[in-house]
């Protein structure tokens, strides 16, 4: 018996789990990025509020005008609770700044230059902690473009609210002071912006070299599972599905039925027309296979001109309706447009997978099915006897 408090860890199905990851996709979002997205905006207004919280002990001693703590309440809370709707919503997904960085950036540098200005003469400079903040923030969302313009915006902001203001009040706004905060801006802000930048250009590179890898790894895997010609699956990964159809089959009494498919006489069509009509053929009917088939079916090119069909849950006689249609379908379709009058039929083994034999012996019953198919004419469909216990 295990030792552990029940309450150190909630099984899966846990109604109390499930009723909080209910409640979390209610407030922020059915989805992942979603929910990443509206996340942030959320920490973002903690922030604020935080902020506001600290102005106002501020302004109880005397730091701050008084009416600033109020008036950066009343503005920031609807504003975030406007960004916050939007993006819950879904109505941004559209844009390039779905997350609606850029608009929050600009409202911080705007609540930051009245910070600014309601500061004391004396106290003004822990505003350039916050603009820091803001630039740190932006790296990671930012493309190099934005995080450069968030970086000169927020220096053209608190610069005019320093020469305007020194200028109509310069007992409240000394302008020695503005102008020793506006060069130590000067001094900061820039080193500040590239470094955004950087951080910016080598996680867009990241990005960039994250989904070619993607794409690579796709594409190997598809090269490992996948005839290049027709776009089929190959016989190794067949032989995998096949497997896991047995382990299915023992497991769960799934039947399944293997189908062994040969092109009749495709060495004449190679001989006659070239290989290029053959390989034209061969892909028509891997097209014309893919379209009849059900879904759950799964074809392969097993060899050559010869296709294997896994079928489960079919019977015999589903089976040959199934492979009556494809061979309408042959009939009706234009296999190579050099050759645009050119049919070819195919013969078919069947095996439906028993208990009492080994996979190997049900793929050899298809295979002997189809011997017997070629051997009686082509252009038919031979089902293999059952295994006699």
């Amino acid at each position: 018996m295990s030792s552990e408090p029940r309450s150190a860890h909630l099984p899966e199905d846990d109604p109390l789990l499930d009723g909080v990851g209910r409640l979390v996709a209610f407030i922020f979002g059915p989805d992942r990025v979603t929910r990443s997205r509206t996340g942030a905006i959320f920490l973002c207004a903690l922030m604020y509020v935080i902020c506001c919280w600290a102005a106002s002990y501020v302004a109880d001693i005397g730091l701050i005008r008084a009416f600033a703590p109020g008036l950066l309440m009343a503005t920031a809370f609807p504003a975030y609770a406007v960004f916050f709707g939007l993006v819950r919503s879904g109505k941004t997904q559209h844009l390039k700044d779905p997350a609606l960085m850029i608009p929050q950036n600009i409202f911080a540098l705007l609540a930051i230059s009245f910070a600014y200005t309601a500061l004391g003469p004396y106290d003004r400079g822990l505003v350039m902690v916050l603009i820091a903040l803001v630039m740190v923030f932006g790296m990671y969302t930012h493309t190099p473009k934005q995080s450069v313009v968030v970086g000169l915006a927020a220096m053209l902001m608190l610069g005019v609210s320093m020469g305007v203001l020194s200028h109509v009040d310069p007992d409240y706004y000394p302008p020695s002071f503005e102008l020793i905060r506006f060069e130590l801006m000067l001094g900061t802000m820039p080193p500040l912006i590239f470094t955004a930048y950087k951080i910016s250009s080598w996680r867009n590179q990241l990005v960039k070299q994250r989904t070619e890898l993607k794409a690579a790894l796709e594409q190997v895997q598809q090269l490992a599972t996948h005839d290049s010609l027709t776009g089929l699956f190959n016989r190794r990964h067949m032989q995998d599905k096949l497997d896991n159809a047995v382990m299915r089959f023992d497991r769960y009494g799934e039947r399944f039925t293997v189908v062994l498919i040969d092109l009749d006489h495709f060495k004449q069509v190679n001989d006659r027309h070239g290989h290029r009509v053959g390989d034209d053929s061969l892909s028509a009917f891997a097209k014309a296979a893919l379209v009849v088939l059900r879904d759950t079916d799964t074809i392969a090119r097993w060899g050559g001109e010869e296709f294997l069909v896994l079928m489960p849950n079919t019977s015999q006689e589903k089976t040959q309706v199934a492979l009556e249609r494809l061979r309408t379908a042959m009939a009706n379709c234009t296999l190579s447009a050099a050759v645009p009058t050119l049919r070819v039929t195919f013969s078919a083994g069947v095996a439906v997978h028993d208990s009492i034999t080994a996979l190997g012996q049900t793929v050899e019953r298809a295979d002997q099915a189809l011997y017997e198919a070629k051997n009686t004419g082509r252009d038919r469909v031979v089902i293999a006897p059952a295994v006699k216990c």
